[in-house]
């Protein structure tokens, strides 16, 4: 499954540090069957608006009178003050040792 990411300009290599991938024609950063949303959680603002497919597709053409089917549960919407940090002192967009490729 694709989500999409709301990815500051200055955040930028550390999504793709942790192995987001930029699309050239939307020109946004997503991510695509991660097992573990943890890490991407301050760049997801609103789960369902940021997935793409054609479920999305498929529901707005649905009649209003029938309601969606959720398959998955709705992640809480958090600040950036609420991710965990690792607790190395720098900058968010800079590396670490933790999220540096070796």
């Amino acid at each position: 499954m694709r989500i999409n990411l709301t990815t500051p300009f200055a955040e930028k290599d550390a999504v793709k540090a942790l192995g987001a991938r930029w699309d050239g024609s939307k020109k946004l950063w997503y991510i695509v069957d991660v097992t573990d949303l943890t890490p991407f959680l301050r760049w997801i603002p609103n789960m369902e608006s940021a997935m793409d497919g054609s479920d999305a597709v498929a529901q707005s053409t649905k009649s209003k009178s029938t309601p969606p089917k959720r398959t998955q549960a709705p992640v809480p919407s958090i600040s950036v003050n609420d991710v965990p940090h690792c607790g190395c002192d720098v900058r968010p967009w800079e590396d670490c040792i933790h999220t540096a490729i070796a």
